[in-house]
């Protein structure tokens, strides 16, 4: 209960926060304790850094993967190896036979022819060919008759000096190539010149069998040696095996190239994906930060709307969340100032009705004039009742607002509710009220909204109306359809209202009626509430006056204008 003298703000605060601020607002302040974790290294940041890394992993699986797939190609070097060895074959078992060429009883291979066929075909291929006779003994050694062979040379930095470039680029295609998928093979314990056939799986596998073989082997450097071994026949009779491997080094070369090239491949990548993580980090995870950062400003209590960094100019969604934020906060700045002078209109509405009442208490305490306490006592009560008026339309405030914020629209026909309303307010039987005439359709005003306070506006117009028409006169109320829109107009024959007043009558707790209308019966609240209720419904509410023919005001005109609903 308040009493006078009493301070009402808390109180006033609480109302100003239901009708304007929602009920949520208390609950909202506690949940806007929150504050941002300071971490050592944005979330955001992680998180993009995270996925990069993911997508230079996924690559190098890739790639490692490939090369897995790619052991096919000794494969193909043992099928090409394959071929030549059976073309060379051939032409020792052809050219290379002892005895006459054409004789079918030759049945050993000439070492000595052997070394012509050998260097012509297998001279410029760069491989190594071996021959055993068929006991497995070694009779010919490319290593020992070809010319490219007999003399290997190399750089070699001056004494006391080593080429660090080359040791680290050795080292690093070793040690790449070592990664490579396929890597356990046997190693080659022995290569001795004379070594003897029965030391080769393939060697024997050509001798006891009469077919291909074929082996994998690594040498002491841990180069990948691929050879094949095939008999070499005269009709069915098999005269000896040639041995063709190929060289040290060549095929590794060729693998140690790739894996550098990938390595290249996915370091350039990475440097790329680097950059751009840093570009993209930049040029997002800044400005967001710097959101948030504002944001935890206005939270703190800063009233600075430029404590919210303006990146309107950026065409993409940080712009678009930078712009939200602002108008956020002037929303939020502008409901704060709505609530606070709201509280401040309350308290001074409420005062002064409790000050007079308090005066009047006080006074009649102290006279004994029947005829002053009479009147005395009829302003405590036109107080009171203006009290009770005022607290009656705050608390309608306040259910509206939240009606409004809950409430499903509908379809409403608003000439089914204009024709209600004017039954309702026109009673012929009351003498000299003023009569309600109609001009409006019958169909064709359909808006979609809330029928409940669309009927409050109407009806707090056509009162407003009625309480400033003379007696007997007329309230003409019209409606029709305008470019997409419902219009209402409601007019009366009153005194008009002054021009410079044409929008004062909507704020709050403005009101100025005639004496015979009774004191306390209006708070000032209805305009400010019908015009509240139009524009949720995305429409517009205004007063204007009529005039005569020469001008003088004969009347005051409300204009409402609501959207159409869409036709279904």
């Amino acid at each position: 209960m308040l009493k006078p003298g009493g301070n009402a703000v808390p109180w006033l605060k609480r109302i100003a926060a239901s009708a304007f601020g929602k009920p949520v607002l208390a609950k909202a302040a506690k949940g806007l304790s929150w504050r941002p974790r300071r971490r050592w290294i944005s979330a955001l940041t992680a998180k993009v850094v995270a996925f990069n890394v993911l997508a230079v992993l996924v690559f190098f699986a890739g790639a490692y993967w490939i090369q897995t797939i790619r052991v096919n190609l000794v494969d193909e070097r043992i099928k090409s190896l394959k071929a030549q060895a059976e073309i060379v074959a051939a032409a020792l078992a052809r050219y290379a036979a002892r005895g006459e060429e054409d004789s079918d009883a030759a049945t050993d291979v000439d070492e000595i022819k052997a070394v012509t066929v050998l260097n012509l075909l297998v001279g410029p291929t760069g491989m190594r060919a071996r021959i055993f006779d068929r006991e497995g003994r070694p009779i010919q050694d490319t290593r020992f008759i070809l010319l490219r062979n007999q003399v290997k040379s190399k750089d070699l930095p001056p004494p006391g000096q080593i080429d660090l470039f080359d040791e680290i680029q050795s080292g690093l295609r070793s040690g790449l190539y070592s990664l490579r998928p396929g890597k356990e093979l046997p190693p080659i314990v022995n290569d001795e010149p004379q070594q003897l056939g029965e030391k080769f799986e393939e060697v024997q596998q050509a001798l006891q069998k009469a077919e291909p073989g074929a082996a994998e082997r690594i040498n002491a450097e841990g180069n990948l040696i691929v050879s094949v071994a095939v008999p070499i026949r005269r009709l069915q009779f098999v005269m000896g095996v040639l041995m063709l491997s190929t060289e040290a080094g060549d095929i590794d070369d060729a693998l140690g190239d790739e894996w550098v090239q990938l390595v290249a491949g996915v370091l350039t990548g990475s440097t790329v994906v680097f950059v751009a993580s840093i570009l993209l980090l930049w040029h997002v995870t800044g400005p967001v930060r710097q959101l948030s950062q504002g944001a935890e400003l206005v939270r703190s209590g800063g009233r600075a709307l430029n404590a919210i960094p303006n990146f309107g100019r950026r065409n993409d969604e940080v712009g678009d969340l930078s712009m939200s934020l602002r108008a956020m906060t002037a929303a939020l700045y502008a409901r704060m100032d709505a609530i606070e002078q709201f509280a401040a209109d309350v308290a001074h509405e409420i005062k002064n009705p409790l000050t007079s009442v308090a005066s009047a208490i006080e006074t009649l305490r102290r006279t004994d004039d029947e005829e002053k306490r009479v009147k005395l006592m009829g302003v405590v009560r036109d107080d009171v009742r203006r009290l009770n008026r005022l607290i009656t339309d705050i608390s309608d405030a306040s259910r509206l607002d939240a009606e409004l914020s809950r409430a499903k629209a509908q379809a409403i026909d608003l000439s089914g509710l204009i024709n209600a309303l004017a039954q309702m307010f026109d009673d012929p039987d009351v003498q000299g009220k003023p009569r309600i005439v109609l001009d409006v359709p019958a169909d064709g005003l359909v808006v979609r909204g809330l029928e409940g306070p669309l009927a409050q506006v109407l009806r707090n117009v056509i009162e407003n109306a009625m309480s400033f028409s003379p007696a007997g006169g007329e309230i003409r109320i019209s409606a029709q359809a305008e470019h997409g829109h419902a219009v209402i107009w409601v007019e009366d024959q009153g005194a008009g209202i002054p021009e410079e007043n044409l929008e004062v009558i909507f704020r709050r707790f403005y009101t100025s009626r005639p004496l015979s209308h009774g004191f306390g019966k209006n708070s000032g609240l209805g305009l400010s509430i019908s015009r509240q209720i139009i524009e949720v419904h995305d429409g517009k509410i205004s007063a204007s006056n009529l005039r005569g023919e020469d001008g003088t005001i004969i009347g005051a005109r409300f204009m409402i204008e609501l959207p159409l609903a869409p036709a279904s």
